[in-house]
């Protein structure tokens, strides 16, 4: 099954798959007003030579630096971005095309180690530290012939959006916060300052910012994805996942993220077959709790009107969920010990200093019983995932990100008392990130959303 969403009947890449996307009209000599647009869109625009990606890249940098002040959502530049987009134009040009993100300018958040560029984690201690290892995640972006325009915040040490620099912004108000730990990755793509980003996830940080932020983002199953050469916080939990302006941005991106390097043992290389050939809607059975919330009512009845089988589902309280999280902090305590103890104030680790003190108190056992308690946990929500195709909602963050479940947050219509659009997480059973963006597709699609860019980086 191919990896790559846009292949033709051989297998290979086939530019023709952009022909049929309709573009909106835009100025020639007012290239910002792209700034919003799909990455399909964007890779449609490329191959019609409408503009380079020397010319996006430029855009975007323009728009980063202009914005940034605002809403800090920026660690550091690539200063090589304007050679590689010249490098994407020229192997366009020669008839070498890369596939669907071929000069496709994007930004990283700031765990994902790129040598010559600081990787800080977020934390003071680390601002100028340049790591040599060239992250999997990294490398397959420029083999895809995506164009890095910065690294994006973290909060530190990948809690929060609490950074050394400040507090990442929400381009819907300013006056908030973006959440985290994704915190510039989800800003930036709402902001329309690049054209797709990279998050990560331990206990909320991809679901979490999108959410707050209104915007996409796809946690995919645990081991779907490589990790080498990005921060880790939890051994047996970090994801790493996309963030785009639709299901289809991150589908897109997804497909070349995926497969086993040889350096990251966890991963498991299973099928990524999208789209689904001969889907419907209509096919599909729907699971939502007794508890649901706003969103997730909303689209249950739209679903069940949509004929589709919506039945009630509850995942069965787990008094263990607490101490497994208890657990799972000893982790990041040790992975982060000699910062820790290097430190003399405790916010030059964040919000981490009470956790990791209190990690020092777990003891093996303590451990061992959690993570198997943990596999308990895993098998009996894959049983009640199974019942359905897909569940509208999260199914509980710290559940969904102990048992390693992919989750999709998508945004869909009005919130009206926030001047935003609305969103809603979806949770799926292991490897049905497919089904995941389909639904999520559909969803965007019944409900476009409104507005489509926030009030300060709009494009007039």
């Amino acid at each position: 099954m191919s990896n790559d969403p846009a292949k033709g009947s051989q297998g290979a890449w086939d530019p023709k798959i952009l022909e049929s996307i309709e573009l909106p009209k835009f100025a020639q000599d007012k290239l910002e007003q792209v700034a919003f647009w799909t990455v399909e869109q964007l890779a449609a625009g490329l191959r019609r030579k409408l503009f380079t990606s020397e010319q996006l890249t430029a855009m975007y940098l323009e728009r980063l630096k202009r914005y940034d002040p605002q809403l800090l959502c920026v660690v550091s530049y690539n200063e090589q971005a304007i050679e590689s987009a010249k490098l994407a134009d020229g192997q366009l040009a020669s008839g070498k095309d890369l596939g669907i993100l071929h000069g496709i300018p994007w930004g990283a958040k700031d765990i994902i180690s790129i040598p010559g560029m600081p990787t800080t984690w977020g934390a003071v201690d680390y601002r100028d530290r340049k790591r040599q290892a060239l992250a999997t995640i990294a490398q397959r972006m420029e083999s895809a012939g995506a164009v890095l325009l910065a690294k994006l915040t973290v909060g530190t040490l990948a809690w929060g959006d609490q950074w050394f620099g400040g507090m990442t912004r929400n381009p819907w108000d300013i006056e908030q916060g973006s959440s985290g730990s994704s915190a510039g990755s989800a800003c930036a793509v709402v902001a329309g300052l690049c054209g797709f980003a990279i998050g990560s996830e331990t206990l909320g940080s991809i679901v979490s910012p999108t959410r707050v932020c209104s915007t996409c983002g796809l946690r995919p199953s645990f081991g779907r994805v490589s990790r080498f050469g990005c921060m880790t916080l939890g051994w047996s939990m970090d994801k790493i996942g996309p963030i785009g302006r639709t299901p289809r941005d991150c589908g897109v991106v997804f497909s070349k993220m995926l497969g086993s390097d040889g350096k990251d043992a966890s991963v498991f290389d299973a099928p990524f077959e999208w789209p689904i050939p001969d889907w419907s809607i209509k096919k599909l059975r729907f699971g939502v709790s007794s508890r649901a919330r706003g969103s997730e009512k909303t689209l249950a009845k739209m679903l069940s009107d949509e004929g589709c089988e919506v039945v009630e589902l509850d995942f069965e309280p787990d008094p263990r969920i607490q101490a497994m999280t208890d657990a799972i902090s000893v982790e990041a305590a040790a992975m982060h010990g000699d910062l820790f103890k290097s430190i003399q104030q405790d916010d030059q680790v964040g919000k981490w200093a009470p956790t990791f003190r209190e990690a020092q108190f777990c003891s093996a056992i303590d451990y061992v019983q959690a993570m198997r308690a943990r596999v308990d946990l895993i098998q009996k929500t894959e049983q009640v995932l199974r019942k359905v195709d897909v569940y509208l909602g999260d199914g509980d963050l710290a559940r969904m990100n102990l048992t390693g479940h992919p989750s999709m947050v998508v945004s869909f219509g009005e919130d009206l008392t926030n001047k935003k659009p609305k969103t809603i997480a979806i949770t799926g059973r292991f490897f049905h990130e497919p089904q995941l963006l389909m639904v999520a597709d559909w969803i965007q699609g019944a409900l476009p959303t409104v507005p489509g860019q926030p009030e300060l980086t709009r494009v007039l």
